[in-house]
């Protein structure tokens, strides 16, 4: 039988004593379906010097001993050329019985005496099948072999279980767009093991039909999508039966990992009930540590926050990465507002709520939670696909991972055209190691006077770090610290880096390494991406893009962190070293060919033109690529008709990356100022957007300066409403962990007093009252608590520190701004 499908899920069981890898997907047909197939378990052991490895080989085949109810043992062993670290290396090849037994064969074969180290016995068994067999996840494969009739490898929830005897990549790669479905739960309490359950809601936007809300507290004059129960245990069971009935191949939560289904579980075990959601009839499975997760065999469960966080926040203008923020910055939608505290007194009424019930209200608010979930998720899909593409690893396992281990994995799914060995993941006491070391000087600020400036252009180097590693080939297998004269012609030499408060220079061979060809090939991909976006828009090519910008720039992080296979503090250093290296380079040359140089950090350069010409700048731009490495290359951010870098609050110096640049469409672009603050109210923000916007575009500070002191005077005599003074702030932790306690903290003690859940991450509004209390906190009200704001505290803790450090350009000082009724003219 052939079965043209899509792998979305894998795992491995084992069948009479032999490992089967199942990898779950659809086929062209719509179908779910199940292929299962094989792959050898193997690791790696490198000999001491001297060591005949024949007789090695013997003795580590001989290696058996019971383990797990079944005989571990060695079934074969190789000797086979290889390189590690990108040296020539002669290597044994252990295949043993089952993946599950190279822990205790590798842990005796450690201790033989010929054995110098053992490599690759902490690859996952599903990344050695991806690799070995090379089935991608979301790559369209044809299988070939029989379809099987009987529960050999489990009683799968699929159409089609097909033991393949051969797959390969098919021709054919259409667009593939998973059954979604997106959840979300409402609980009496945030922390798990408390409370219980109000409401589940689901939703899909493949099907409008798709909107349900599970509920066991009656109400009149429901909406059409609440379905009653009678309890909790009913809710649950009605949960699980929806979900089995859809067949989602994605199950699609938000924070989903760390809440919605732990949750879910304990309430499942307190009811005595299996959330046995897997296609093959098992239960929900958790990872504890420092990075919990939840996984369900054959339905690929996505939390969107975790993907948020870990690949795109930094991209995001959103105060806070909650599902509102979220959902209102990339989908245009939001939660809606409900009165948590009325809604928890109804759960509690046992008396028959009213028409108007907030119950009603809370259904909808459950409901448009799971809506925008799935809003997001088709938003985010073509993110989250083209980089599980790229780096090769499970749906589930890339929708998770921190850009390190994309980089790392990506590197791993890379090695076998290299016939390189993997370099172990590092011990604790290795990490701890790591650590412990000083930090390396980092990327260098050309420090910027505070002013007003017109006719600026802006420079910055193209993927700066990874252009370096490419051109002097920067990577813990080519690195040496000694070498000698003969052998400096082979080799390129890094800048004095510090390390440890010793100087070094370090040098790296000219034999290309294998993680500068991967990055490398990276950089030409999105090359070519970009030539096709340039004729052609697309989404999927955008997300293609972008997935391979961001995992060749997180490539010098990933040297520098910590749990790396190939951590190099020392290429991290000299990857600094030589950008700064690149950086007072480009702006020596920017002062010679009499720019005045305005700002320069990590790598990009502002200069302003006074008396030439754009043109002239441009031939600049060119004569420095020339002399630059061929993988380098400096180029035009744009060209802008004035900008504002301002001071810092101590002292006279231009703030570190604090600057607004006005374009010549009038688009501003704005780094560093408190717009982007959590603390601050919105009316200081859009005062300081207003103070900024007109500045730049009149080049003076009067009709700004106007601005702010209506400001200030509505604020005296409490002309501005209350929600323009309202301060979001957003909890980092636990409340009981907080050691300094701000207004924030006080405010959310006061909400779970009442009974509102509160958790890290949520986003807490509050206003500074007048009062009594010499402390801020101690003012500080809940939004809906009577009280009157404070003046005093509005005008000196949020306008002003807002817009203080632009006026100070013009030598108007925060005393002058606090000055009732006084005009410009007047300082």
């Amino acid at each position: 039988m052939k079965l043209i499908f899509i792998p979305l899920d894998y795992d491995y069981v084992d069948v009479d004593d032999k490992c089967f890898v199942r990898i779950w997907g659809r086929t062209s047909e719509g179908k779910r379906c199940c292929v299962v197939d094989t792959c050898d378990a193997y690791f790696w052991l490198l000999a001491r010097e001297g060591v005949n490895l024949e007789e090695y080989a013997e003795k580590v085949k001989a290696i058996k001993l019971e383990h797990a109810g079944r005989l571990a043992r060695v079934v074969d062993v190789k000797i086979k050329e290889k390189k590690f670290m990108g040296k020539d290396v002669k290597a044994l090849q252990v295949f043993v019985s089952n993946p599950k037994d190279i822990v205790v064969i590798k842990d005796i074969a450690k201790e033989f005496r010929e054995t110098a180290e053992k490599k690759e016995h902490d690859i996952n068994f599903v990344t050695r099948y991806i690799i070995e067999k090379d089935v991608k996840p979301l790559v369209w494969q044809v299988a070939e072999g029989r379809e099987v009739y009987d529960i050999k490898y489990g009683d799968l929830d699929v159409d089609i279980v097909l033991e393949a005897s051969s797959i390969s990549k098919s021709r054919e790669q259409p667009e593939f767009y998973p059954r979604v479905l997106a959840f979300d739960l409402e609980a009496s309490e945030f922390e798990l093991g408390k409370g219980q359950i109000l409401m589940i809601s689901l939703a899909s936007l493949a099907d409008s039909k798709i909107r349900k809300i599970f509920t066991w507290k009656k109400f009149k004059n429901a909406p059409e999508e609440v379905e009653f129960v009678a309890d909790e245990t009913e809710l649950i069971e009605k949960f699980k039966e929806f979900v089995k009935s859809y067949r989602p191949d994605c199950l699609v939560g938000y924070f989903s990992d760390a809440f919605d289904l732990p949750y879910l579980r304990m309430r499942a075990d307190e009811h005595k009930i299996r959330l046995d959601l897997g296609l093959d009839g098992s239960s929900v499975m958790f990872r504890r540590g420092i990075i919990p997760s939840s996984e369900i065999r054959g339905l690929v469960h996505i939390d969107l926050f975790k993907f948020v966080d870990n690949i795109i926040a930094y991209t995001l203008q959103s105060e806070t990465l909650s599902l509102n923020d979220v959902a209102r910055e990339l989908v245009g939608e939001e939660k809606l507002k409900v009165d948590i505290d009325k809604i928890m007194k109804e759960f509690k009424e046992k008396k028959a709520p009213d028409e108007e019930s907030e119950l009603k209200k809370f259904c909808l608010y459950n409901l448009q939670d799971a809506i925008l979930t799935s809003k997001l998720f088709q938003q985010l899909w073509p993110n989250i696909a083209e980089l599980t593409r790229i780096v090769q690893e499970p749906l589930f396992d890339c929708s998770r991972a921190s850009y390190s281990q994309l980089v790392e994995s990506h590197i791993i799914h890379n090695l076998k055209e290299f016939n390189e060995i993997a370099q172990n993941r590092p011990t604790r006491e290795e990490i701890e190691a790591r650590r412990a070391r000083k930090r390396y000087v980092g990327a260098y600020v050309f420090q910027p006077k505070p002013a007003l400036y017109e006719k600026l252009a802006v420079f910055d180097f193209l993927a700066l770090y990874p252009s370096i590693i490419i051109s002097f080939n920067i990577s813990p297998s080519t690195i040496a610290e000694k070498i000698s004269e003969k052998e400096k012609s082979k080799f390129y030499q890094s800048p004095e880096v510090e390390l440890e408060r010793k100087k070094h220079v370090f040098y790296f061979s000219k034999e290309k390494g294998f993680i500068p060809v991967i990055l490398s090939r990276l950089i030409e991909t999105r090359k070519k991406v970009k030539e096709q976006l340039r004729k052609k828009a697309s989404p999927i090519l955008e997300a293609r893009s972008y997935a391979l910008k961001t995992l060749a720039n997180a490539t010098y992080g990933y040297y520098g962190f910590f749990g790396a296979r190939y951590y190099s503090v020392e290429c991290a250093a000299s990857i600094t070293a030589f950008g700064r290296y690149f950086l007072h380079k480009v702006i020596e040359e920017a002062q010679k060919a009499g720019f005045k140089v305005i700002y320069g950090d990590t790598d990009s350069i502002a200069i302003g033109l006074e008396k030439k010409t754009e043109q002239e700048a441009l031939k600049w731009q060119e004569s420095i690529n020339r002399e630059l490495p061929e993988a380098m290359e400096l180029e035009l951010e744009a060209f802008y008709k004035r900008g504002i870098f301002v001071t810092r609050r101590t002292g006279e110096v231009g703030a570190k990356k604090k600057y607004a640049l006005l374009a010549k469409d009038g688009s501003i672009k704005i780094r560093g100022f408190e717009t982007v603050r959590r603390d601050r109210c919105e009316l200081a923000k859009e005062t300081q957007d207003i103070v900024i916007r007109k500045v730049l575009e009149e080049g003076k500070a009067d009709s700004a300066f106007k601005h702010v002191q209506k400001i200030l005077h509505d604020i005296r005599k409490r002309k501005v409403p209350l929600e323009k003074l309202i301060i979001r702030t957003q909890l980092k932790k636990t409340l009981e962990t907080y050691e300094a306690i701000g207004p924030h903290v006080v405010v959310a003690k006061k909400m779970q007093q009442r009974g509102i859940p509160v958790d890290p991450g949520k986003l807490i509004e509050y206003y500074i009252a007048e009062g009594k209390g010499k402390l801020i906190r101690e003012r500080a009200k809940l939004p809906e608590e009577k009280g009157q704001y404070d003046i005093d505290y509005y005008i000196e803790h949020q306008i002003i520190p807002a817009v203080e450090s632009i006026f100070a350009i013009f030598g108007i000082k925060k005393e002058n701004l606090e000055e009732k009724q006084k005009k410009l003219g007047d300082f």
